[in-house]
Order: structure tokens, then sequence, then C-alpha cells
């Protein structure tokens, strides 16, 4: 129909003088730039929605984000996910704020790999994403009774030894054995619990043979999650952060309680007993 009604205003506009066939052509190009825009600047309903990253691996923070263009009600976006083998994988609801929505999870050590599938509903309107899951090689270093997860495609070739813990510089150090590193680096992904070591509000420092490196950190509410470079030739790794586990853990700090208390009642008793005689 447009393209009909450009064609008789062009057939009118052929009849007439030069100078007036200019200002008729001029005056259709106008309007048809303006109607363009003004249906362009609607834009279509629906949801818009994208991923921090499109591949993870098991441990990483997925934060899924986007906007509904026009909310159909007051309703939450709901948010389904499910793994590769189509099975509910997370399921979550958040409220819109500026038609704008965010939700996120961490990902679980046993993950399976393969395409997962986020399924958006606001309304009426819905829409669905794809990321990928990658489940690497995973090491644990023990920190008395705890640990450091370290995932990465290559984390196979550096090797973890002994373990110092600092609570005066509230550090940790790490020996390691990177001589499997042919040149260059890999990267390394450190899940580290918050109690091991932290910094609220701030961010962990990363040393490698005394030199600072560069690595992207993220964080839940339980643990954070540091990217680093790992270098060929490195042999110790320092993590320095404003509190740090102390050497009696949570487990350790049980039993000798456990202990101290079994004592005392024992204590108690025998006194007891002795006073009755």
């Amino acid at each position: 129909m447009d393209d009909l009604n450009l064609q008789l205003n062009t057939m009118k506009l052929s009849k007439l003088p030069m100078y007036e066939l200019k200002i008729g052509i001029f005056l259709v190009l106008c309007m048809t730039l303006i109607s363009a825009n003004s249906t362009y600047g609607q834009g279509p309903p629906g949801i818009s929605a994208s991923t921090n990253k499109q591949s993870y691996e098991p441990g990483d923070k997925v934060t899924i984000a986007g906007t509904v263009q026009q909310p159909t009600n007051e309703n939450p976006v709901t948010i389904i996910v499910r793994n590769p083998i189509g099975n509910v994988y997370e399921v979550g609801q958040t409220a819109l704020l500026n038609n704008a929505f965010s939700h996120n999870f961490v990902l679980s050590d046993d993950a399976q790999g393969g395409i997962y599938t986020v399924n958006i509903r606001q309304g009426n309107e819905t829409t669905q994403i794809q990321f990928q899951v990658t489940a690497g090689q995973i090491q644990m270093i023990p920190v008395f009774d705890s640990e450091i997860r370290v995932r990465g495609e290559n984390t196979s070739l550096v090797e973890y030894g002994n373990v110092e813990v600092s609570t005066a510089n509230n550090s940790i150090t790490i020996q390691v054995n990177t001589t499997k590193i042919q040149n260059g680096s890999i990267l390394e992904e450190y899940q580290i619990p918050k109690y091991v070591i932290d910094a609220p509000g701030g961010q962990i420092d990363v040393k490698e043979n005394g030199n600072e490196i560069d690595c992207t950190q993220t964080e839940s509410d339980i643990e954070r999650i540091l990217d680093c470079p790992m270098q060929s030739g490195t042999n110790e790794l320092t993590l320095t952060g404003t509190v740090v586990i102390p050497e009696f853990g949570t487990i350790a700090t049980l039993i000798l309680t456990t202990s101290m208390l079994t004592v005392i009642m024992v204590f108690s008793r025998n006194r007891s007993v002795h006073h009755l005689r």
C-alpha cells in the first residue's frame, strides 16, 4: 500500500513545473523519513535479555539481566533455567525496576557440561536465551579444615604444595610448581570461601613470586572468585586480604571446645563423688 501511494504521488508530481516538482519530491521524502522514524521509535514489545558471559565453568556466578519493553502487568519476571538434559536447574523471580531486571546464581561444583536454556516470562511476554557450561579440571588446596578450589582447562599443569597462613599479615602463601607450563601462562580460577580469606569492601591482593598480578575478581555471599594468570616459573602464590582464617578453624575449634567441656564434666563428677565419700 505504501509503495502504491508513493507511485501515485510520483505520477502526480511528474505533471508539475520543475521548481514545484522539486518541492513536491522534497516534501514526499520528508514525510517518508518521519513515518519511518516514528515506526522505529515505538519499538517492538517483548523481552530483551542476556547473560554476563557466554561460557561458564562449575562454581561460576551467572548473571541474567534484561528489560521488558512494555510490561503487561505488575507481575515479577520469572526465570527458569534448564540443564542440557532438560531438567529444571534454577528458578527465580525478580521485580522490575524501570522496566529492567536482574537475577544471579552460582553453578554448583557438579554442574553438568553443555548448553543451558533460560526461559524468561513477564505477563504475556516471553523469551529464551542460552549459555554454555564447560566442566573443566579441578584441584583442592587444603587450608586447615577448609579448602580453596582451583578450576581451569589446564590446571593439571600446576602443582599446589604447602600452605602457610599468617594472621599477622592476613595472608595465605601457597607453594606451587609450574615447571609443566612450557611458556607464557595459563588461566586459573580460585574459588575461595570468605571465611578462609576476605577483604570486605575491597579486593584480595594477589602476588606471584612477590610481584603483584591483575586478577578478575567477583564474589557471591559466601565466596570470592579470582581468575588469575599463572605464569611459567612461578613457585609462590600469596593472597592477602584484611581477614584470614585462624589457625584453629571451625572443626578444630569445635573439637577443642568439646574436649574442654568433657574434661570439666569429668572433673566435676569426680569432685562430687569424692565429696560424698
